[in-house]
């Protein structure tokens, strides 16, 4: 065998597994579908009943969470909920140093929402389901592995929360007692203004690793499902 024919096979071979290890943005567009269909694992589909019963469960988290942080931030804003220029202003006692009142409530509202949804969910699906799972990407053997709290939090006190950049990690995973074998993905989406629109999944900036992808086309690859936003009055948004 030339040289040339060698050299060209050889690229030919690894060419998914070197694309995704210089640019997991390159990786999802040029071998998404690729390594999806590589590294899918047999996944039983959830019935129409339960699918029903966890999604009215969703929509009914999100109205709560919603409701329940306005009426806590009560007298903060002109009227109970702000308006487009409150929400662009810095928020009072907030979580960390220049967040919007945007944000604050935003990361509030995901709060009171997984916490209603680990209390109901655990009730209708016990073991099926997991709230905030991280995945990192494993481009030497082409497929999505789980970071176990454990470790996310060894890494983030060591100084390392770098290693996670590229890592996803959606609201809610439903399974059937394994995380990997996903049969549904939700994300839950608490816009501070025009909550009668959908929004559009958010882009990742040009400094990460999936610049110009949005985050459902990365949800996408990591799960081979489409993944589903969830929001207060709107409820499950299917496309």
């Amino acid at each position: 065998m030339s040289p040339g024919r060698s050299d060209s096979f050889r690229y030919s071979f690894d060419s998914p597994s070197a694309a995704c290890r210089h640019s997991l943005s390159g990786c999802v567009a040029l071998y998404g579908k690729e390594i999806a269909s590589a590294t899918a694992v047999l996944k039983v589909a959830l019935d129409v009943p339960t699918r029903n019963d966890i999604e009215r469960t969703l929509s009914e988290c999100a109205d709560i969470a919603r409701s329940e942080v306005l009426l806590r931030h009560e007298g903060d804003f002109a009227s109970l909920t702000p308006t487009a220029d409150e929400c662009k202003q810095w928020a009072k006692n907030a979580r960390s140093k220049g967040m919007t009142w945007a944000m604050q409530l935003g990361t509030e509202m995901h709060e009171e929402a997984l916490e209603c949804v680990e209390e109901r969910l655990s009730k209708l699906r016990p073991g099926g389901f997991s709230l905030e799972p991280r995945y990192r990407y494993d481009s030497r053997q082409n497929r999505w592995k789980q970071v176990s709290r454990e470790e996310e939090q060894a890494l983030d006190e060591s100084g390392n929360s770098g290693e996670l950049k590229g890592s996803v990690k959606p609201d809610v995973v439903i399974h059937q007692g394994d995380p990997l074998r996903a049969q549904a993905v939700y994300d839950f989406k608490f816009p501070c203004m025009n909550i009668d629109e959908i929004p559009n999944w958010p882009r990742y900036p040009p400094t990460h690793p999936y610049s110009g992808l949005d985050q459902g086309t990365v949800y996408e690859w990591a799960f081979s499902i489409k993944p589903t936003r969830v929001m207060p009055r709107l409820g499950v948004i299917h496309e």
